[in-house]
């Protein structure tokens, strides 16, 4: 269980990652994730205000009572009439609603790529070989699809870890087309449907970018809008790790996936009924919620006094008998 807290911040203890929030008479503690923590301590100054959504239960950390920030709601600076908004995860959340309800055409797309052999071999390059394509119009009807082996430039024989994991043999990467031809086909879709392109990571987006240098072909990246999905959940969802293509299948569908075959065409499939089941949360036809993990607290069950922050459960100020040692001082101290 989860709840929201608010209040001005007191205290910020970047060697453990604490921060103290005064709430009413009470000050209260709350640690974060190193991700999290680095993302928003630019932003925890003096006299901020501060709205999270933490856990329920309190747990030791550096022998502190505190709870366990889920994610960062909101933070402003108080300033007259107009106060200084440094985050607001609603505004986020407006703009990415924005976004998936874009009347454009979409399209999903997922590419394998070659491996490394066995055996290092410090000249490889990994190369485009498999492309899954599905083009839907705004209101999700699929108008066509494609499923395309592409013949690999610098490496035309592919390793035996690549067929072993991609379960891909060498005779179907034959009877591929050269990538110059699928270049052309997905620059044809691009030209007439202009859709907004759907992926999910940024590793395809960086593959056919350097497959169109290698063959010294226009850059689509650039002519294109490319969206990458993966980044907008955890933007809106404020996660600080990523998420793998078929957790997020597992989360929507409610329903453990069939082992992962890694075809293109099927991953593709797949980022699109995750697309679906986003644009249900963000438009509030579904209140499915991803979490951050909670992180496994330092062990301190008799913390040395000079290791643990002053906690002023009522009194609102640190106390004087119990200041922390010089590692913990307050980066911020109200």
């Amino acid at each position: 269980m989860s709840q929201t807290v608010f209040g001005r911040l007191h205290a910020v203890y970047e060697e453990v990652r604490l921060l103290s929030v005064r709430r009413g008479a009470r000050v209260e503690f709350y640690y974060m994730g190193k991700g999290m923590f680095a993302s928003f301590l630019q932003y925890l100054g003096e006299g901020v205000f501060v709205w999270m959504t933490v856990a329920d239960l309190p747990r030791k950390q550096r022998g502190v009572e505190s709870r366990f920030v889920e994610k960062v709601d909101k933070i402003m600076l108080p300033h007259g009439a107009t106060p200084k908004v440094f985050f607001d995860a609603n505004l986020i959340k407006s703009g990415i609603r924005t976004l998936v309800n874009s009347r454009k055409p979409k399209l999903f797309i997922d590419f394998e790529m070659s491996m490394p052999p066995f055996k290092y071999n410090p000249d490889f390059l990994s190369e485009l070989i498999q492309c899954g394509m599905i083009l839907a119009d705004d209101a999700g009807n699929v108008i066509e699809q494609h499923s395309t082996f592409i013949k690999p430039f610098m490496f035309p024989e592919i390793t035996d870890r690549t067929r072993k994991f991609l379960k891909i043999t060498q005779s179907s990467i034959n009877d591929g087309v050269e990538f110059p031809d699928f270049h052309g086909l997905l620059d044809q879709i691009v030209t007439q449907y202009r859709p907004m392109i759907v992926v999910w990571g940024q590793n395809d987006i960086i593959e056919l970018r350097k497959a169109a240098l290698y063959h010294r072909l226009p850059d689509i990246t650039r002519k294109a809008q490319f969206v990458d999905l993966l980044k907008l959940h955890k933007n809106y969802f404020g996660l600080k790790n990523d998420v793998g293509l078929f957790n997020a299948y597992k989360v929507y569908a409610a329903v453990d996936p069939e082992k992962q075959a890694h075809d293109a065409l099927e991953d593709a499939t797949v980022t699109k009924l995750v697309f679906d089941g986003f644009k249900k949360v963000c438009n509030g036809d579904s209140d499915i919620v991803f979490k951050n993990p909670e992180p496994i607290p330092a062990k301190s069950a008799e913390a040395d006094p000079a290791e643990t922050p002053a906690v002023a459960a009522t009194a609102g100020t640190p106390a004087e008998s119990a200041a922390p040692a010089p590692a913990m001082t307050p980066v911020v101290g109200l």
